[in-house]
Parts: C-alpha cells; structure tokens; sequence
C-alpha cells in the first residue's frame, strides 16, 4: 500500500540553471548535491512540503542515456490562488502553456516548462485542503 510521494526525480541539461529555477520560482532549498559515479544528484526540499523531494539528475558521462526513460510526464504544485500566482510566474517569465487554467476534476489548473522541458503543473487548492 502506498503511503505518499517520496521525490520525483528530473533530467536537467543544466545543473545551476535548474537549481536556480526551482528555488527562485517555486521556494525549495538544496538538500544535498553530489557526484556518484558518472551523475551529478541534487535533491531540493520545500517547507511546505514535507517528506518530499525533487531528484536533479545530471549526466556526466552519458555512456548509457539515463534520460532516455523520459524527463517526467509532470509534477503538480497545488497553490493558494491560481490567478494570482499565475500573475507572480508571469512577472518572473514563466510562459504558461494555455492563456487561462482549465477546469480540472474538482479544481483548475494550467502547465508551463521548467527549464529542462519537464511539464510542471499548478493546481488551485481544495477548499477543504489546508
């Protein structure tokens, strides 16, 4: 039985450039960064977010692609307001990839890129979620 989302792991091109993305934009913080064997790891955490991480994985020495098995299909983000971080992401560049959020089940929602490619997804909160 599941119990929750440990991390999600993500293929960069660019290790500081997705660092910076993910802790300018969406407020998590360096963990751990190191080199194993012919990959760069960097785990991110977020306050807000306990228990769970972001995987940035770096190839090195790509003998084998490691990112052949897909970057991520995406990750979700569920945000207080969407409009008004929609309007936040916006001032910081952040191109959305639809000009308003959909109707979800139950919730809107809207994707934009991250740098690497990688879908990234904002999802209004629940009003029974806190």
């Amino acid at each position: 039985m599941i119990k929750k989302v440990e991390h999600v792991g993500i293929m960069v091109s660019d290790m500081d450039e997705s660092i910076q993305f993910y802790e300018s934009l969406l407020g998590f913080n360096v963990r751990v960064r190191a080199n194993v064997g012919q990959k760069e790891l960097v785990f991110l955490t977020h306050n807000g977010l306990p228990g769970f991480e972001i995987e940035l994985i770096y190839e090195i020495l790509p003998v084998i692609s490691y990112s052949e098995h897909g970057l991520v299909n995406h990750l979700a983000f569920v945000v207080e307001d969407l409009e008004q971080t929609m309007e936040d992401f916006i001032q910081k560049g952040v191109i959305f990839q639809a000009d308003k959020p959909k109707n979800g089940i139950g919730r809107k929602t809207i994707r934009f890129k991250g740098p690497n490619g990688e879908v990234l997804q904002l999802v209004e909160e629940r009003q029974n979620e806190s």
